[in-house]
């Protein structure tokens, strides 16, 4: 039997730290202004507030403003240029033609974005499957419920989970997944079974 790879796509796939995520920050700073009346500086603290604490801002606005999460995430997510900005790992094609097995991305970004992502990267046709924010109504990772909506989608037992938020990787260990940390943290927690620097270091082995 195949194993089965599951990614995560911002900072995983493609360095969004560099360009793409200044910018939907900003995006997301003044949705937040508008939709709660508060000035540009109070918006951030309280979007970074909500990605603490629910692990992505979209669930803090629906919890506490009732705000449309696809209106959110067309305003948040729709990035002119978007070729411009997106910097694909070091070695991602190599990476994900080396890998054998079915390959499944689980993201908290929309899928309109992700596709776009995955094709500028040209890495669109190794995924078998992708699974957005939509898929888990709008639950985002780490969540537990979203977790279980996706394994029982895919009737997931076991699979390697490579991410860059540990957060994300406790959950999947709590599910019996094998967790892979792309990082450059120091710290070691037992639920994470590996960490690699960069992507391409799941090939270098």
């Amino acid at each position: 039997m195949e194993d089965t790879w599951i990614f995560d796509l911002d900072n995983t796939l493609h360095d969004a730290q560099k360009k793409i995520f200044p910018l939907i920050n900003q995006k997301i700073n003044r949705y937040i202004s508008k939709t709660a009346k508060i000035n540009l500086t109070e918006a951030d603290v309280l979007r970074q507030k909500y990605w603490d604490y629910y692990g992505a801002t979209l669930e803090g606005l629906i919890r506490h403003h009732d705000i449309s999460p696809t209106d959110f995430l067309e305003k948040t997510h729709t990035l002119k240029n978007l070729k411009d900005l997106v910097v694909p790992m070091q070695g991602l094609i190599k990476v994900l033609s080396s890998i054998s097995g079915q390959k499944i991305l689980y993201t908290n970004a929309p899928r309109a974005y992700a596709n776009k992502v995955l094709k500028i990267c040209e890495v669109e046709n190794y995924f078998d499957e992708i699974f957005s924010i939509e898929d888990c109504n709008f639950l985002a990772k780490p969540s537990d419920i979203s977790m279980r909506l996706f394994l029982k989608k895919y009737k997931i037992k076991k699979a390697y989970f490579v991410d860059d938020v540990k957060d994300n990787l406790e959950t999947a260990n709590k599910f019996g997944l094998s967790t892979i940390w792309l990082t450059n943290e120091k710290e070691s927690p037992s639920y994470v079974d590996k960490k690699i620097d960069k992507l391409k270091d799941l090939i270098t082995d």
